[in-house]
């Protein structure tokens, strides 16, 4: 029920309820704090809902309860809230053990993993913060309450990047985190949108795993390959620079360093990480069996370049043609 304030001291206020009843709040029925000046908590004439404890006390009114009013309120927004998926609003009132204590109308408890995305060092920076928590779990009757403060940030999150992917366009260069290697590439976030990074795309030289080239937490420089919206997928390249490949001649004689040997040659880096082969054919004038025979991996070597085929990143080599000039 409501009352408007009829008289208001320390200890207590009255509410007229009309119809000749006189109701009475008490400090330990207003609010958390049994101790506070009523006084300074109401205005004579203003609107105050309360719920029914006691009848008729001994001066014939109607003993009220403002907490348990509030607290009843409280648990129907939770309920309507849950059942809606939506955020409630409270007040951190305190670090707690497994997390924190968070004042909606009714004490929740928000554990640790459910504070926020990423791990937070300083709870106690948090107390007396207002924040938006979705209910995890709701029991009026023991009075238990689970909030989530991670649930609504990382919705947010969400938003913000379906927002900037929105704004994002093939050629577009940005700076972003690796946040994720698998075997195929590295995922990348740019302002909270992940992007792919094949591993055909970490660098012009041939990569076997991503993490040849980068490690979570890397701040990598990135251009948009292509967007597809729809499926919220962005392709990323981390090939900035010209391709290696176009700078080589065909005939030109430079120095390369041998990686690894095979049955058929021997692979040889050359021009920023280029790795052509040297076909056992073109390792000697004379039959060569094994590449062994003429290199070694590490070894310095002089290498002419017979073919650059930059369709199938490919490089023909020859050592036997530039020793002969």
């Amino acid at each position: 029920m409501a009352g408007s304030v009829k008289t208001k001291a320390t200890h207590e206020i009255e509410l007229d309820l009309g119809g000749g009843r006189i109701g009475v709040i008490s400090q330990r029925y207003w609010g958390d704090n049994p101790a506070v000046d009523l006084t300074r908590e109401c205005v004579l004439g203003e609107v105050i809902n309360a719920a029914v404890l006691v009848r008729e006390d001994h001066k014939g009114r109607i003993v009220l309860s403002r907490l348990w009013a509030m607290q009843q309120i409280a648990w129907v927004n939770v309920a309507r809230a849950a059942a809606a998926n939506e955020a409630v609003t409270g007040t951190i009132t305190a670090v707690v053990k497994g997390g924190l204590s968070c004042d909606v109308g009714v004490r929740g408890f928000i554990p640790s993993s459910l504070i926020d995305v990423e791990p937070v060092e300083n709870l106690q920076a948090l107390v007396g913060r207002e924040v938006q928590c979705k209910v995890v779990e709701a029991d009026q009757v023991s009075g238990r309450l689970v909030l989530s403060r991670k649930a609504v940030v990382r919705a947010e999150q969400r938003k913000a990047a379906k927002a900037f992917m929105e704004t994002m366009s093939a050629g577009d260069e940005y700076t972003g985190k690796v946040v994720d290697l698998q075997d195929f590439g590295a995922f990348v976030d740019i302002n909270g949108v992940r992007g792919l990074v094949h591993t055909t795309e970490m660098a012009w030289k041939r990569v076997q795993h991503p993490s040849e080239v980068v490690s979570v937490g890397d701040e990598v420089q990135v251009r948009v390959k292509s967007i597809q919206k729809p499926k919220q997928r962005v392709n990323l390249t981390m090939k900035l620079s010209a391709d290696p490949l176009g700078q080589l001649e065909v005939g030109a004689v430079i120095t390369g360093r041998v990686t690894r040997l095979v049955d058929f040659g021997a692979f040889v880096v050359v021009n920023d990480g280029v790795e052509g082969l040297v076909h056992i054919t073109e390792m000697a004038e004379y039959r060569v069996y094994h590449p062994e025979e003429i290199v070694l991996p590490g070894e310095e070597v002089s290498v002419k370049v017979l073919a650059v085929d930059r369709k199938r990143r490919r490089v023909d080599l020859s050592i036997s043609q530039a020793i002969a000039g």
